[in-house]
């Protein structure tokens, strides 16, 4: 109970507080990229590029970047190569193997080749704090200029103070005064550190008015060219990207040059383009490549990365790239990468990790909605605390869900993945409208995904609130649908779909076997057994008494001592199945019998089931996760919790971490949550996999299920 007391201290803190930052001046280094630099600091790509813009374009061997570290945090860091394990490493670095994990979350799941990773911190001299000042004293002017926009970037004249209100936000803010978020974040450099508060005072930038070309009717905002206006007439293999490119524009500028131009695009018609020409009238697209149109938010840095080729290739592709990228603009790419899927040849439901197809690193925003319910605990009583927490279930729920949420947080921003959470407590179950109120006070637009809530009624108002701004939810625990809904994601596998798992093993092998029906009586078992009966004609049904009781000559009508007995048990009478496990059970010293059950459900854990039986009979299951406690026991993840926190993690613990990293690596690998769900390929973590498939009816549902059985000597064991 301290462990989740004190948790719950730091999880209430981390909603409100953030960790103020320093910068360090860093002298890039031969070879070195912005990747490496920021696991040497313990910090991410994004929060490096954010305040040193210049080095989205590539950063060079002698350059000065200043980044943002916590602390004085610097690490000594490795590229792992063929044959290098973490213990080998340890033997290396002189540390432990729990040392590298817990610098590298992310190792959890292996090594390779290619990999940095943290292997410890780097010692200090004791006059490093003066060499430190004396470098940044040094360097100044050119950190300075490192944080400075780029030459694009509007001039500012001057500035306007403005006084935080009660819930404002910067969003609101940067609206209000029509400018971007980044750019009120550049005029307070504290504010990439620290999060907005009442009363604050804050400076608004105020830009200078670009100056407008006469005889230009061009929209420069939008074009980013200034150019006056001629005539060209449409030529043979002309199309409307060519032409675009040729002359520096965005497609949008394009059409607005020329609204009422035919959609064919026929030979000959008279249109409007800039007089100014980029690329010349001679060039061609040359075998293996294609013209590309800039999507909206892309940027250069994104584009090298999503393509894998040094950034001089990319400008020597497209000169003009040097005035800034727009989105719309057209411009040249290796002809293989114009599909931006990274699942290109991997077959449905096959395991891939999404580690290595990262290319989207731009800060991901989620929002958490968990069963807190802080305002009715009293912190300045701890007795009383503990045992409001030891009453509350949901909370203590709420807080292992969130905990896990922060770990995927922690192993994402390892591999270059900045997020930042946003965190609303739902309070209690059915509370629609408070709900609702929430979500109209907070700039839920902007979020890229949200986890939660937990209840199965409030998960309903978020996905429907939510819906019109297309923002993906994700019910971490709930069965429950949410029909029509094309923003809901269903992570637990439905009951049928369980059901499904397990009879379609059973179907693949029914030859010389012996199918036996034992299912419970009353009406919420009638359409299994009616399921069960059209996918088996042939199978025998086992006589129930009064009260779900079997006898056990009932039993032996339906077993067959020359044939392998696959009997089916379907109940979720804690009586029924210490009577009817115990017969089976001794009837397997005559019989080959094995056990199955579409729904491993609470009864079967009772503690009046002797699970030796189960085991003796080899029970299969369908689950939603691995269950197996050697598995779990095994994995870097649990050992790096217990390495942490003294003792393994809980279910919804780990849960809570699969759901959320896999979020985070979906988002990695695509545009949007939509398009990574649109390939059907299965992910797999700690203890949970993933493959979501769109429903007709509305909404993604995860299809990935695990089949499990008891071996003899009391193990689990993954079938499939």
């Amino acid at each position: 109970m301290k462990n989740i007391l004190v948790f719950l201290m730091v999880c209430i803190g981390s909603i409100t507080i953030s960790f103020a930052q320093n910068y360090k001046s860093h002298k890039v280094l031969k070879g070195e990229n912005v990747y490496r630099i920021a696991k040497k600091y313990n910090t991410t790509v994004d929060a490096i590029l954010r305040i040193n813009p210049t080095a989205k374009e590539g950063i060079k061997e002698g350059q000065i970047l200043a980044v943002p570290v916590t602390g004085d945090q610097q690490f000594e860091i490795h590229e792992v190569v063929d044959g290098d394990t973490v213990f080998s490493l340890a033997k290396r670095y002189n540390t432990t193997e729990d040392a590298i994990y817990m610098l590298n979350p992310e190792s959890v799941n292996g090594i390779k080749a290619g990999q940095i990773l943290r292997v410890g911190k780097v010692e200090k001299p004791v006059n490093t704090a003066e060499d430190v000042e004396q470098t940044l004293n040094d360097d100044k002017e050119r950190i300075i200029d490192s944080l400075k926009a780029t030459a694009s970037s509007p001039k500012i004249i001057g500035y306007k103070t403005h006084k935080v209100k009660r819930k404002e936000t910067l969003f609101g803010i940067a609206k209000e005064y029509g400018v971007s978020i980044e750019d009120i974040k550049r005029s307070n450099k504290r504010l990439y550190a620290e999060q907005l508060k009442k009363k604050d005072k804050i400076r608004i930038p105020i830009f200078a008015k670009e100056q407008t070309v006469v005889n230009t009717p061009v929209d420069t905002i939008t074009t980013g060219r200034v150019s006056a206006l001629t005539t060209y007439v449409i030529k043979p293999k002309d199309t409307k990207f060519s032409i675009a490119r040729r002359h520096g524009i965005t497609i949008e500028a394009f059409d607005k040059l020329n609204p009422n131009l035919d959609p064919s695009f026929p030979i000959g018609e008279k249109i409007k383009v800039p007089s100014t020409i980029f690329v010349p009238l001679e060039e061609t697209v040359a075998s293996g490549f294609e013209l590309y149109e800039v999507k909206p938010k892309e940027t250069i840095y994104g584009i090298l990365n999503r393509l894998k080729i040094p950034a001089d290739s990319l400008f020597k592709m497209n000169p003009y790239l040097k005035d800034g990228l727009k989105a719309g603009s057209v411009i040249v790419i290796p002809k293989k990468t114009i599909d931006t899927s990274t699942f290109v040849g991997i077959k449905e439901n096959r395991i891939v990790d999404l580690t290595d197809k990262l290319y989207n690193f731009k800060t991901k925003k989620i929002g958490v909605m968990f069963p807190f319910n802080l305002e009715e605990l009293n912190f300045d009583e701890v007795n009383e605390t503990e045992e409001y927490l030891k009453k509350k279930q949901s909370l203590r729920i709420a807080v292992d869900f969130y905990q896990g949420v922060q770990m995927a947080v922690d192993s994402a921003k390892t591999l270059g993945i900045s997020t930042e959470v946003f965190v609303y407590d739902t309070k209690k179950n059915n509370n629609t409208e408070y709900i609702k109120g929430v979500i109209a006070e907070n700039d839920f637009e902007s979020l890229d995904a949200v986890i939660g809530p937990l209840y199965p009624a409030n998960v309903e108002t978020v996905v429907k609130e939510l819906k019109p701004f297309n923002t993906p939810v994700f019910s971490p625990i709930s069965k429950k649908d949410a029909d029509s809904f094309d923003n809901f994601f269903q992570t637990r596998p439905s009951d049928d779909i369980l059901q499904d798992k397990l009879i379609s093993y059973i179907k693949k092998d029914t030859t010389d076997k012996n199918i036996v029906l034992i299912v419970q009586q009353g009406k919420k078992f009638d359409s299994l057994r009616a399921k069960l009966n059209t996918v088996f004609p042939t199978a025998k049904t086992a006589k129930l008494q009064e009260g779900n009781y079997l006898y056990e000559v009932d039993l032996n009508k339906v077993l067959d001592e020359k044939k392998k007995n696959w009997v089916i048990l379907e109940s979720d009478d804690v009586a029924m199945i210490s009577n009817v496990t115990p017969f089976l059970n001794a009837k397997a010293e005559s019989h080959q019998i094995t056990l199955f059950t579409t729904d491993k459900n609470s009864a079967f854990d009772d503690d009046s089931i002797n699970n030796e039986h189960l085991s003796k009979l080899q029970m299969h299951y369908p689950s939603i996760d691995k269950e197996s406690e050697d598995v779990a026991e095994g994995n870097s993840f649990v050992k790096n919790y217990k390495a942490k926190y003294g003792i393994a993690p809980n279910k919804f613990i780990v849960r809570g971490f699969d759901i959320a990293y896999d979020v985070l690596l979906r988002l990695g690998t695509a545009e949007s949550m939509y398009q990574a769900a649109d390939y059907r390929a299965t992910t797999e973590y700690v203890e949970n996999k993933f493959d979501y498939k769109k429903e007709e009816k509305g909404g993604f549902y995860n299809e990935a299920v695990y089949l499990i059985k008891f071996n003899e000597n009391l193990e689990l064991n993954i079938i499939e």
